[in-house]
C-alpha cells in the first residue's frame, strides 16, 4: 500500500501478499518527489511548496501531535525547497513560525541532499556544496546534522555518490527509480561502495518509493515503508494516515509501526548491523542524453563549473599576496546554488503540455502558433493556463517554451557571476604587477606547473604559447613580448609538424592519417568507416526508436510510451533512418611558430545547417590536437536525430579508461548491470590502451557525453562491452520525449582534445592531467599605466603529487574561517605536501568533513607546509587555523 501516488512517473507497486516474519519495526517515512519544473513553472512550484503544500502539511503534524510520539507524522522534505524556498525570503511570518516549530520538533525533516540530480552531469564541488541547504537549515536550529539522504525518479547515479555522502557524514541513501525505466540490479539493501573505498548504506526501490508490508526476502528486523507522494503532489492527508494505520493493524499484526524519518531508519538497522551484500560498481544514468538537448547551455555548464572552483581559489590568494579584493562569498554561492539547479533532474514542463506528439507540418503549424501568441501582460506567464497536446489555451505554448528558457538560464546566471568575478580578479591581478605599461598575466588555477597556448587579449586570433607557469601561481608578460608570429596559409590536406604527420580525407572531413612522429605509430584506424574528427548527422527512423522503446522502458503503453518512445512520429517508410555526414569540404591551412591550424569548411549541408566548420590545431610545442566542430544556424527538427564527432583510435584488443566523476571505470568490469552502456557523461575523458599501454585518448572541452565502440543513441542493452576502439562524442540530440527540448537549433561550436599515449604510461595518471589542463585552460588577465607592487612571476599554492585537485580554497561554506579541500584522481594513496608558499600566515590546518564537522586532531603548518595522508580517489578537507 502507498498513499496517494499520482504524478507522470509514479504509480503504486503491486501489493505484496507474503509476509516476513524477520521484521518487527516498520518505519514509516513520508516524502513527495520534487521536480523543479516538471508539472508547471519553477516559481509556481516554488509558491505551492510555500504555500499550499506547507499548509496541509502543517494541518497534519498538528492534528497528530496528541498521538503516541511513535504516530506522529513526519514530513521529510529535500534540503534546497526547504533552506531556499519553504524558509525563504517570501514566506510569510506567520507560516514561517509554524514551520520553525515543526522543524524544531522533528516533524519537518530534511535529508542531507538538495533534491535529484543527474549526478554525474555535475563536477565535485557542486555537489559538496549542495549538501549545504540541509546542513543550514539544521545548524540554524540547532539539529543533529541528517545522517541519510534521497533522491527520486532518476534511475542511477555515478559512484561519486557512496563517496561523497560517507565523506560528508552521510551513512544511509534511498535510491527510488521511476516505475518505467531500467534499473541497476542492486540488492534491496546492501552497501555501496565507491572508488575511494567509502561505502554507504543504501536502499533500492524500483519505484519511488516502497509499500508498508515487507517484503518477502528483506534482510533485517527493520524495515522502511518510503511512502512517496507523485511529482510536486504534497503531502498525505490525516485520513490517509488513519487509513495506513488501519491496514497495518489488520494485516501486521506484533509488527511495530513507527512514523518517522529517515535518519530514525537508519539509526535503527546501523544499531541492528545486519550482514549485507557490498556492491562497488559505477551506474551510468539511463537518462543522461537529456543533457545535449540543451548543447550550448550544458557547454557553459561544462566550462564554468571548474571555474569556480578557480575564482574561490584566485580570490584567496590575492588576498594572501595582500591585493585588496572585495568579498565574493555570496556570489560564489549564488554562482554555485545556479549551476547546481541547472543540474536537477526536470529541464522544463512535461512535453505533454507541448508539441510531443507532433511531426513535420503538425509541428511546424505548432511553433507558428506559438511565436504568434501574444505574451502575457507584465511577463506574467504564472497565470497562463496549461493545455495539452490535443487542447492548448491562449498562452499555454509560451508558458511550455518558457520553462525550458527557465531551465537554461539558472546555468546563465552561473557563467554571469563567475565570469564578471574571474574577469575583475585577473584584470585586478595584472594591475598589480611590477611593470609599467600595458601587461598581461597568465594564471594557472591548477597545482602543477603547465604550459599552453593562450590569446593575446588585444589581437583577437593571435595566438602564444607560455612555458612553465607555476603551481596556482602566474607569469607576465609586457605587450612587447606579445608579438603575433608571422603566419603563412595553403590548402595542402597533408602536412608535418613538429610531432605529427597528417594527412587529411576531404571527402569525409576529418584526419585520415595521424602518425606520430617520435614512434612512427599509425593513431587512426584505417580500417573504420569514420575518420578522426569527423562529423556525423543521424536522424532516426521509427525502426530504430522501436528497438530501444521495446529494450528499455517497463510500462509499455500510457506515460512510459509516451515519455520513452516517440508516438506520432512518421513511419520508417516516410521518414527512413539517415546517416549524413557533408561529403565535400574545402581546407586552408595556417601555419606559424606557436600552432598549425587546418580549417574544413563543408561545400554542402543538405539544409541540416547553414554551414559547418571544423577547426584543428596542432601545436608546436605540445604533442596533442585540439578538433573544434562549428555549426552555423543548425535548423530546427523535431524528427528523432543526433550528431557525433568520431574518433577511431588504432589500438589493438583495446582497454578502455572511462575518467568518470568519482574514479575511472572500465566499461568490461565496473558497471552494474541496468545502467546506461552506450552513452555516459565523463569527467575528464577516455583513454584506449592496447598490453604495453599505449594507445590515445580523448576530453572534450564542452560536451561531456561520450559513446564506445559505436554511436550510442537509442540503445539499450544490459551486457554491451565495446570491442572497436573508437570514441564518439555526443554534439546535440533530442533523444527525450518527456521534459527536456525536443529540438535544437542555432550556431555555436564544441571542441574535443585527443593526444597519443606512449607505452607504460600511467593510464589514469595521464588522463588527469591532460583531461583537466583542457577543462580548465590557463587564465588571462590584462593592465596597462603605472605599475603594482608583485613580482612578475610568482608560485601560489602546490601539492606534492600529481593528478590531485584543489576543489576549494576559500571561505567556509559551513561556518568561518577558511577552507582547503584537496581531490585525489590519479588512484594513489600515500603522504600528501601541501605547500601554501612561506608567505603564509596559517599556523596549523585542521581536517574536516564535506560538511565541515572536525574529524581529526591539528596538523602544524611549519614554513607554509603540512603533510597527510591522503587516499587513492578521496577527497580532503582543512580549516585553516592563522
Amino acid at each position: 500500500m502507498v498513499l496517494s501516488i499520482t504524478g507522470a512517473h509514479a504509480q503504486p507497486p503491486k501489493e505484496n501478499k507474503n509476509t516476513n516474519a524477520k521484521v518487527t519495526d516498520i518505519w514509516v517515512v513520508f516524502k513527495t518527489h520534487f521536480d523543479l519544473g516538471y508539472t508547471d513553472l519553477p516559481e509556481n512550484v516554488f509558491k505551492r511548496y510555500r504555500e499550499e503544500m506547507m499548509d496541509n502539511a502543517l494541518k497534519v503534524i498538528e492534528n497528530n501531535a496528541t498521538l503516541p510520539p511513535e504516530k506522529h507524522f513526519a514530513w521529510t522534505v529535500s534540503g534546497w525547497p526547504l533552506q531556499a524556498q519553504i524558509l525563504g525570503p517570501q514566506q510569510t511570518p506567520e507560516r514561517k513560525a509554524r514551520i520553525e516549530k515543526a522543524i524544531r520538533s522533528g516533524a519537518l525533516a530534511v535529508h542531507g541532499l538538495p533534491f535529484t540530480t543527474h549526478t554525474e552531469s555535475l563536477d565535485y564541488e557542486d555537489l559538496v556544496r549542495g549538501m549545504g541547504f540541509s546542513s543550514t537549515v539544521a545548524r540554524k536550529y540547532r539539529l543533529p546534522l541528517p545522517i541519510s539522504a534521497k533522491m527520486t525518479d532518476v534511475p542511477s547515479h555515478s559512484w561519486i555518490m557512496p563517496s561523497l555522502l560517507k565523506q560528508a557524514g552521510i551513512r544511509f541513501l534511498q535510491l527510488g527509480c521511476n516505475d518505467a525505466s531500467q534499473y541497476p540490479r542492486f540488492p534491496e539493501l546492501f552497501w555501496w561502495e565507491g572508488a575511494d573505498g567509502s561505502k554507504v548504506l543504501c536502499n533500492y526501490t524500483v519505484s519511488y518509493g516502497s509499500g508498508i508490508k515487507p517484503t518477502p526476502n528483506w534482510p533485517c528486523k527493520n524495515y522502511l515503508a518510503m511512502q512517496m507522494t507523485g511529482d510536486n503532489h504534497g503531502p498525505p492527508t490525516s485520513q490517509e494516515l488513519d487509513k495506513l494505520l488501519a491496514y497495518a493493524a489488520k494485516e501486521l499484526p506484533g509488527v511495530k509501526v513507527h512514523f518517522g524519518t529517515l535518519d530514525d531508519f537508519a539509526k535503527a538497522v546501523l544499531a541492528e548491523g545486519p550482514d549485507l551484500p557490498t556492491v562497488k560498481g559505477d551506474c551510468p544514468d539511463t537518462w543522461i542524453h537529456g543533457l545535449q538537448s540543451n548543447p550550448q547551455e550544458t557547454k557553459i555548464a561544462r566550462n564554468i563549473r571548474p571555474l569556480e572552483s578557480a575564482l574561490d581559489g584566485l580570490h584567496t590568494q590575492m588576498k594572501g599576496w595582500g591585493i585588496g579584493v572585495a568579498p565574493i562569498a555570496a556570489e560564489l554561492a549564488k554562482a554555485y546554488e545556479q549551476s547546481l539547479l541547472y543540474g536537477e533532474h526536470t529541464w522544463g514542463m512535461n512535453s505533454a503540455f507541448g508539441p510531443r506528439n507532433s511531426y513535420g507540418d503538425d509541428w511546424k503549424k505548432w511553433m507558428e502558433e506559438a511565436a504568434a501568441e501574444p505574451l502575457p501582460e507584465n511577463g506574467n506567464y504564472a497565470q497562463l493556463k496549461n493545455g495539452d497536446a490535443h487542447n492548448t489555451a491562449t498562452g499555454s505554448k509560451r508558458k511550455w517554451l518558457r520553462s525550458y528558457d527557465d531551465k537554461r538560464q539558472y546555468i546563465l546566471t552561473a557563467k554571469d557571476i563567475v565570469s564578471k568575478e574571474l574577469n575583475e580578479h585577473l584584470n585586478l591581478l595584472a594591475s598589480s604587477l611590477h611593470i609599467k605599461g600595458k601587461r598581461l598575466v597568465v594564471y594557472n588555477p591548477l597545482p602543477w606547473k603547465r604550459s599552453g597556448i593562450i590569446e593575446n587579449p588585444w589581437e583577437k586570433g593571435s595566438y602564444f604559447f607560455v612555458k612553465d607557469v607555476a603551481a596556482s601561481g602566474y607569469s607576465s608578460y609586457t605587450i612587447d613580448e606579445l608579438k603575433a608570429p608571422d603566419i603563412t596559409h595553403d590548402e595542402q590536406p597533408v602536412f608535418s609538424t613538429p610531432y605529427f604527420k597528417i594527412a587529411f580525407d576531404l571527402t569525409k572531413g576529418g584526419i585520415v592519417s595521424l602518425i606520430e612522429r617520435s614512434t612512427g605509430r599509425e593513431l587512426v584506424d584505417q580500417s573504420s568507416p569514420y575518420v578522426i574528427g569527423q562529423f556525423l548527422h543521424e536522424r532516426f527512423s521509427k525502426n530504430e526508436v522501436d528497438r530501444f522503446f521495446n529494450a528499455y522502458p517497463r510500462i509499455k503503453e500510457g506515460w512510459g510510451l509516451n515519455d520513452f518512445g516517440k508516438p506520432g512520429m512518421p513511419n520508417a517508410q516516410e521518414a527512413p533512418y539517415v546517416s549524413f555526414t557533408p561529403n565535400a569540404w574545402k581546407i586552408n591551412v595556417a601555419h606559424s611558430a606557436v600552432a598549425d591550424i587546418a580549417t574544413l569548411t563543408a561545400v554542402e549541408t543538405n539544409g541540416y545547417a547553414k554551414g559547418y566548420t571544423l577547426t584543428f590545431t596542432f601545436p608546436r610545442n605540445a604533442a596533442y590536437v585540439d578538433v573544434e566542430w562549428g555549426v552555423d544556424s543548425k535548423t530546427a527538427e523535431k524528427q528523432p536525430e543526433g550528431g557525433w564527432l568520431c574518433f577511431p583510435f588504432k589500438v589493438e584488443n583495446p582497454t578502455f579508461t572511462i575518467g568518470r566523476l568519482g574514479g575511472p571505470v572500465n566499461p568490461a568490469t565496473d558497471i552494474i548491470p541496468g545502467t546506461n552502456r552506450h552513452l555516459m557523461a565523463v569527467a575528464t575523458g577516455v583513454s584506449i590502451t592496447q598490453a604495453d599501454q599505449s594507445g590515445a585518448a580523448l576530453t572534450s572541452m564542452d560536451a561531456p557525453l561520450i559513446s564506445l565502440g559505436e554511436p550510442g543513441l537509442w540503445r539499450f542493452s544490459m551486457d554491451y562491452v565495446p570491442t572497436k576502439a573508437s570514441v564518439f562524442v555526443n554534439l546535440y540530440n533530442n533523444m527525450w520525449n518527456t521534459n527536456f527540448a525536443l529540438w535544437q537549433d542555432g550556431s555555436w561550436s564544441e571542441s574535443v582534445r585527443i593526444w597519443p599515449v606512449g607505452k607504460q604510461t600511467q593510464t589514469v595518471a595521464n588522463l588527469v592531467q591532460y583531461g583537466w589542463e583542457t577543462r580548465l585552460p590557463l587564465l588571462t588577465g590584462k593592465a596597462e599605466g603605472e605599475p603594482g607592487r608583485l613580482p612578475v612571476s610568482k608560485t601560489g599554492i602546490s601539492v606534492s603529487r600529481p593528478g590531485v585537485l584543489i576543489t576549494a580554497f576559500g571561505d567556509n561554506p559551513d561556518g568561518d574561517g577558511t577552507i582547503l579541500r584537496l581531490w585525489e584522481q590519479a588512484g594513489s594513496t600515500g603522504n600528501c605536501i601541501v605547500s601554501l608558499g612561506k608567505e603564509s600566515k596559517v599556523k596549523a590546518v585542521v581536517p574536516i568533513d564535506l560538511r565541515g564537522n572536525k574529524t581529526g586532531n591539528k596538523i602544524l603548518v611549519k614554513n607554509g607546509v603540512f603533510n597527510f595522508n591522503l587516499g587513492k580517489y578521496a577527497p580532503a578537507s582543512f580549516l585553516l587555523v592563522y
